[in-house]
C-alpha cells in the first residue's frame, strides 16, 4: 500500500513550555510493569478522514475524544479553532494550512468540541471538551496510559516508511528497519500498547483504507525526542 500524497499537517511549536510546564510524569501513576491493552475504537473510522486537508491535528485530537466519549467530532471545527489561537501568522481558518497539537488542546480547554449528531453539528460546549491534559516524553509514560484506558494524542514527524505499511500475519507495521525521509509533520492517536509486540498501535486520518498499525516502541521513543508532541486528558470536564 502506498500513501505518499495523503495530507499531513502538524506544526513543530518554536518552544517546549507546555511540556515542561505540564509533564504527565507529575501526576502519572506507577509505571505499569505489562501492558496488553487495545482501547476500543468507535465504529466510524471511515468519516474521520482529512482528505488532501492538512487537518490532521483536528483529526488526530478529535480521534481522542471519540475513543473517551464514544461521540464523534467536527474535526474540522477544531483545526480551524486550533489555528485561530496558534503561534503561526500565516495559519487561518479556511485555509489549508497546519497547526499545533498543543493548539488543539488549547482549544478543547478554553471552548470544548462540537459534537455532531444525527448529521448535525451542534455548537461548541465545553462539556464536549477536557479540564486539563498532560505532554507525555516517554514510552513508558504511553504505555502507562494505555494501561489505565486513556488514548494519546500524538503529534510527530512522519517519514516516507510510515506511507507503506507492511503486512506481517493479521497485522500492519510501520516504523521498522530504514525510515527514509521526513515527509512533513502528522497527528495521530494511539490506542493500543502491546509488551508482546514491543509496539504501539495507532489509528491513522486517512479513512478505513489505510489500516490500523502497528509501531515499535523504539521508534515511537525516536519520535517524541524529535520534538514531538504526545498528550492525554487527565482530568475531563
Amino acid at each position: 500500500m502506498n500513501f505518499e500524497d495523503m495530507a499531513l499537517g502538524r506544526l513543530v511549536p518554536a518552544d517546549t513550555v507546555h511540556i515542561d510546564r505540564y509533564p504527565y510524569s507529575a501526576v502519572a501513576p506507577q509505571t505499569v510493569e505489562h501492558v496488553e491493552r487495545s482501547l476500543k475504537l468507535p465504529s466510524y473510522r471511515n468519516l474521520y478522514d482529512q482528505g488532501r486537508e492538512g487537518a490532521c491535528v483536528g483529526f488526530g485530537s478529535s480521534w481522542m475524544m471519540s475513543i473517551l466519549n464514544r461521540r464523534f467530532y467536527d474535526a474540522r471545527w477544531l483545526w480551524d479553532r486550533a489555528k485561530e489561537c496558534d503561534e503561526w501568522d500565516f495559519t487561518n481558518p479556511g485555509d489549508n494550512n497546519g497547526t499545533s497539537v498543543r493548539a488543539a488542546m488549547d482549544v478543547l480547554r478554553k471552548m470544548g468540541h462540537c459534537r455532531i449528531f444525527r448529521r448535525k453539528t451542534h455548537p461548541p460546549a465545553l462539556m464536549e471538551g477536557i479540564h486539563e491534559n498532560r505532554w507525555a516524553t516517554t514510552v513508558d509514560q504511553i504505555r502507562t496510559c494505555i494501561a489505565g484506558g486513556t488514548p494519546v494524542a500524538i503529534g510527530v514527524n512522519w517519514y516516507r516508511n510510515f506511507d507503506h505499511p507492511v503486512q506481517k500475519g493479521r497485522s500492519y507495521w510501520i516504523g521498522e528497519g530504514d525510515l527514509g525521509f521526513v515527509r512533513g509533520g502528522h497527528a495521530v492517536c494511539i490506542y493500543r500498547a502491546s509488551d508482546r509486540m514491543q509496539a504501539v498501535g495507532i489509528v491513522n486520518n486517512w479513512g478505513p483504507l489505510y489500516p490500523l498499525v502497528l509501531m515499535p516502541y523504539e521508534t515511537l521513543q525516536r519520535l517524541l525526542d524529535e520534538h514531538g508532541e504526545a498528550t492525554m486528558v487527565t482530568d475531563r470536564v
